[in-house]
């Protein structure tokens, strides 16, 4: 598989800052979730790839954020105390020459950051950040969270579209799920670990299946589910389509990634798995709630652009649950590439 980033083809990506890079600090956010957390992932690799040989470690005071090593995309990851000597003390440690602040608008990661005298720094505008790094890129909350770590590295323009699927295209490659059975298939994503507002229902997502099956026979179902959907599993093998419908189940990026670029696209709640789909160029249709006034601002900043148009709102101030199977039903039929 090819490497959408390679070595040889940074066409788009800022001129390196120093040549003699030996070791990248890069601070993340501190949200305990899954989709912050692979967000990420993107921007790391391109540094990867900028900086050739280069140790990159990741820091954050969420404990989360060790999936990041653990899957190989980082070198070393360190956990640290929110306090200003904390930093500071792992910072001197590791001694690098170059540091990305992904966190936004922080004064005292900002000021112990400083404190270090790091040769080069980069970080998105605050008032006091445009003071103290080397180099500052406006907050931009309306792009995909992904793409805008990526201005930290290239020009907005080119982040807007430069794809994000070359690190997940080489995990996909030591997936142990094979996908050569699957056909024409449908990824469904009804996970959303930050609160039941994020949950359409199960029996929803099991309508919406029935729907669509009868609409297009062929299709097939593959669930992406997690330790909190548990009891999802044995209601799909109970179900009419069962035949139809692959489960899997708390499964490991290298095989999400495999079942991202086997599908012909993805349903789902904001979630962690379906940043991932987005990010391997899987089109996606997302169930969003506007329970707080606030769906329009989350869609913009979590769902990436080409997605926007499918995405499939509550009501303002309605639970996610209000959104029509039959609404939903539509946005995937027109998401859906042509069979």
């Amino acid at each position: 598989m090819t490497d959408n980033i390679s070595k040889n083809a940074l066409t788009g990506f800022l001129p390196p800052s120093r040549t003699n890079v030996k070791t990248i600090a890069v601070f993340v956010e501190k949200k305990p979730f899954f989709g912050a957390t692979i967000v990420h992932i993107p921007f790391l690799h391109a540094l990867r790839r900028i900086y050739t040989g280069a140790k990159i470690v990741v820091l954050s005071p969420a404990p989360s954020m060790e999936l990041l090593a653990k899957a190989g995309a980082i070198d070393e990851f360190i956990l640290y105390e929110w306090n200003f000597s904390a930093i500071r003390r792992a910072l001197r440690r590791i001694a690098p020459e170059l540091v990305f602040v992904l966190r936004s608008a922080s004064r005292g990661l900002d000021m112990a950051v400083a404190s270090c005298r790091v040769p080069e720094s980069a970080s998105f505008y605050s008032w006091l950040g445009r003071l103290l790094y080397s180099r500052i890129v406006p907050q931009n909350s309306g792009i995909y969270r992904a793409r805008k770590y990526m201005t930290l590295l290239m020009e907005p323009a080119a982040a807007r579209t430069v794809p994000l699927d070359g690190w997940f295209r080489t995990a996909a490659a030591r997936a142990k799920l094979s996908t050569a059975s699957w056909g024409r298939t449908l990824a469904v994503l009804p996970c959303g670990g930050a609160g039941d507002f994020k949950h359409w229902g199960e029996e929803r997502y099991l309508e919406l299946c029935g729907k669509l099956a009868a609409r297009d026979p062929e299709l097939r179902f593959a669930w992406v589910i997690g330790p909190q959907e548990a009891g999802l599993e044995k209601k799909i093998s109970a179900f009419w389509l069962a035949s139809k419908s692959h489960v899997l189940s708390s499964v490991d990026l290298p095989d999400l990634a495999a079942a991202a670029f086997a599908s012909a696209g993805a349903v789902g709640n904001d979630c962690g798995p379906a940043h991932l789909f987005q990010m391997c160029g899987c089109p996606f249709t997302c169930i969003i709630s506007d329970h707080d006034g606030r769906g329009a601002h989350c869609a913009d900043e979590w769902i990436d652009a080409p997605n926007r148009a499918f995405a499939a709102f509550s009501g303002p101030g309605e639970h996610i649950s209000s959104v029509k199977a039959e609404t939903v039903l539509d946005l995937v039929l027109k998401r859906l590439p042509a069979r």
